[in-house]
């Protein structure tokens, strides 16, 4: 038989879309897809470990073959090395410290800041220890021992470098010590060279800090005299400033003036409704007076009671004196004429009353000038003071400034002096002058342990080398291998995997018999789920896929199942059905779409299988896709639907033949055979191409010729050839 594969058959789930079209949903992809990508990966590698093997060992071995070779011929190099602290904690860092401190900073990131963030440049720092001001003056010391040192010679094989450290953070940070090593085949010139450069380091670094110190002293004592000038000019300037105008604070004027003006507003509001009152009531007593109505001028003042009772018992008093006397009597006479006086006292009073109120308004008036006149001083002075408050804060923050810079030069004086008297080496070696040596203490050569590092180096390109030529290879084959890999390649269903059969041509295995059984079990399951299936092609995108074989076990399988099945080999130029059941093909296919025979006299039943009946292809014709005529397949296989419960066709490959698609138009359904290892996922792509063109639903795909992954018990299920 045809190779077939292992592995259990895989369960189509049906999305209900149509009745044999089994897409699955995104999510559920995308989780496959996953699984796929390590799927793939894994069996990948099995399958091209041996390549992968043999390139990753050549490798190692040519390349590591070829460096021991060069080092061999190299001598030993010994490297020796020591350290120094440039940068100790002195007065100076301190006093950075205390000014940051000074302008507000919080102290932890004061301290931070001063810290990570050095003042020194290193950089430049370096090219200097390895410039030949330094290092001439060396090469002549070592040269009185050792007369073939150059001064190329000693900067090719000396390094220089600041040693970092990783903070919390995962982020590299620099420290403040240099690390210088040397190298050389001689350990004893190694160890001479290093203690000549460490000791002019040393001096270097003494003579230099010296040299700074005493600059920078001259520097500020340079620069104190016209801080001091400044500070005291700026402070002249805001005393005059605050005498001119008689202000202390600008801003604390400016409140007071604008509180000022608000209570005099209030004030001439005040005023005028007062005035407004008094020349109201001023007018309404004039009116009464002229009126000659001193009543109601004078209105309940006590003075005007007392002379309003005398003149009511005046008018009193005439009125009864009027019936005894004549008006022309000396008694009428003198009554007569004190009622007049008292008329005219009354008349005085009113008058006396009117002239107070306009007092009142003249002293309103006077009081409305004075307002108006302190409103105007005080806007005058509103006016000026923006202009002043301008020129107090310029004369204010030019002081402020002057006197941090003063205080900060002083302090700055103060810490240098204490540091020139002291008189301490700014540079310390915290490592001295040492060869790297074993734990016997002798001198370890550096190539040694880089030939260890370039095996290692080696043999891991190499691994990675044998990996990727693995993976090359599988790409440019582009091989369908495992099941996995055709479900990804073609976002079908897989409807089953027939393992390899490692039995003779005549017996198939019993993994092989589960697989088929499983396959026709998952063709039951969706005849039952949908609509009835009636007939089924078994296709492949090109020979040699076992497709025949596949459709000749499948048709034994659900036949001894209790099913009537019609096995058709419609592969009209290259018939293989009748030869593997040894049939005799003089009547088939060919002659029932010429219409010729009919459908009983052209069928042939096996005595083996009870339920199965073959159709084989008949005499092959001239144009085979000429017979495949609409009218005539359609005629054929509705007499075939109505006599069989099953009909599954053989037909020849997809690709590049049109025989093919005109066959599977007449079935119910489509199952793609794909062989694992032989069959290329562009061919399977392409043919998927051409089945887009049929109205015939792709049930999935049958994975066929898989390789067992399990040792099983072989037994075998016979074939009964016919006599």
């Amino acid at each position: 038989m045809d190779r077939q594969p292992d592995s259990l058959p895989i369960f189509a789930e049906l999305n209900g879309k149509s009745p044999y079209s089994l897409d699955p949903t995104t999510a559920s992809r995308e989780a496959e897809e996953e699984k796929w990508d390590l799927g793939w990966l894994v069996a990948v590698i099995r399958r091209r470990a041996l390549l992968m093997a043999i390139v990753a060992v050549g490798t190692t071995t040519l390349a590591g073959g070829g460096l021991m070779l060069l080092t061999e011929s190299t001598p030993s190099q010994y490297a020796g090395k020591f350290q120094l602290l440039v940068e100790p904690i002195t007065a100076e860092e301190q006093l950075a410290r205390s000014s940051t401190r000074a302008q507000g900073a919080y102290e932890p990131d004061a301290q931070r800041i001063n810290i990570d963030q050095s003042s020194l440049d290193y950089e430049s720092q370096i090219r200097i220890l390895q410039g030949p001001k330094l290092l001439e003056p060396v090469v002549k010391q070592v040269r009185q021992r050792y007369p073939d040192i150059t001064y190329e010679t000693l900067t090719q094989n000396l390094k220089i470098a600041r040693i970092t450290t990783l903070t919390s953070d995962k982020r590299e940070q620099g420290t403040k010590l240099i690390n210088v090593s040397y190298q050389d085949s001689d350990p004893e010139k190694i160890k001479f060279i290093l203690d000549r450069l460490s000791q002019t380091y040393l001096k270097y670094s003494l003579k230099e800090r010296q040299s700074t110190i005493r600059r920078g002293i001259q520097f500020i004592d340079s620069q104190l005299p016209p801080l001091r000038q400044r500070v005291d000019l700026l402070q002249r300037q805001i005393q005059a400033l605050r005498q001119q105008y008689t202000i202390v604070d600008p801003e604390q004027q400016g409140q007071q003036l604008t509180a000022a003006i608000g209570r005099l507003d209030q004030v001439e509001a005040d005023n005028q409704t007062l005035m407004a009152e008094t020349v109201a009531k001023r007018n309404t007593l004039a009116r009464q007076l002229q009126n000659a109505s001193p009543q109601s001028v004078l209105g309940e003042t006590p003075y005007y009671q007392a002379l309003l009772s005398q003149y009511q018992e005046v008018e009193a008093q005439i009125a009864a004196d009027s019936t005894r006397f004549q008006p022309n009597s000396p008694a009428m006479q003198a009554l007569l004429e004190k009622r007049q006086n008292l008329q005219n006292l009354l008349n005085q009073e009113a008058s006396r009353v009117v002239s107070k109120a306009n007092d009142s308004i003249a002293i309103a008036n006077a009081r409305r000038q004075a307002i108006n006149q302190a409103q105007a001083e005080m806007n005058q002075r509103m006016q000026q003071l923006p202009a002043i408050a301008r020129q107090y804060t310029d004369l204010q923050r030019e002081l402020i400034l002057a006197t941090e810079s003063l205080n900060k030069f002083a302090t700055r004086q103060e810490a240098l002096q204490i540091d020139a008297a002291q008189q301490e080496i700014p540079w310390e070696l915290t490592i001295p002058p040492r060869l790297e040596v074993d734990e016997f203490g002798q001198p370890v050569p550096i190539n040694s342990l880089s030939k260890i590092r370039f095996l290692a180096l080696i043999a891991v390109l190499a691994v990675l080398l044998g990996v990727g030529a693995g993976f090359l290879v599988e790409i440019t084959q582009d091989m369908l291998h495992t099941p996995d890999e055709v479900k990804r390649a073609t976002h079908l269903p897989l409807l089953g995997v027939i393992p390899h059969n490692h039995s003779s041509s005549r017996a198939i295995s019993i993994p092989v018999t589960e697989a088929f059984r499983s396959l026709s079990k998952n063709l039951r399951l969706l005849k039952q789920t949908h609509a009835p299936l009636r007939s089924i092609t078994i296709a492949s995108p090109e020979p040699g896929n076992g497709k025949s074989t596949i459709a000749l076990y499948l048709a034994m399988t659900t036949a001894a199942m209790g099913q009537r099945v019609l096995l058709v080999d419609a592969d009209l130029r290259r018939p293989q059905l009748h030869k593997r059941l040894q049939l005799p093909n003089q009547q088939g296919l060919s002659n029932l779409l010429l219409g010729e025979q009919d459908v009983n006299s052209v069928t042939q039943s096996l005595r083996f299988c009870e339920n199965l009946t073959v159709l084989t292809s008949g005499r092959p014709p001239i144009d085979p896709v000429e017979m495949f005529t609409p009218d005539r397949v359609e005629q054929v296989f509705h007499k075939l639907h109505s006599m069989f419960d099953l009909v599954i066709v053989d037909t020849p490959p997809l690709l590049g033949l049109a025989d093919s698609g005109l066959v599977a138009a007449q079935c119910d359904s489509l199952a793609l055979v794909v062989r694992l290892g032989k069959t290329s996922r562009s061919s399977v792509l392409a043919a998927l191409e051409e089945l887009k063109f049929l109205a015939t639903p792709v049930l999935g795909v049958i994975a066929n010729d898989a390789p067992e992954t399990s040792t099983q018990a072989q037994s075998y299920y016979s074939l009964v050839q016919p006599s």
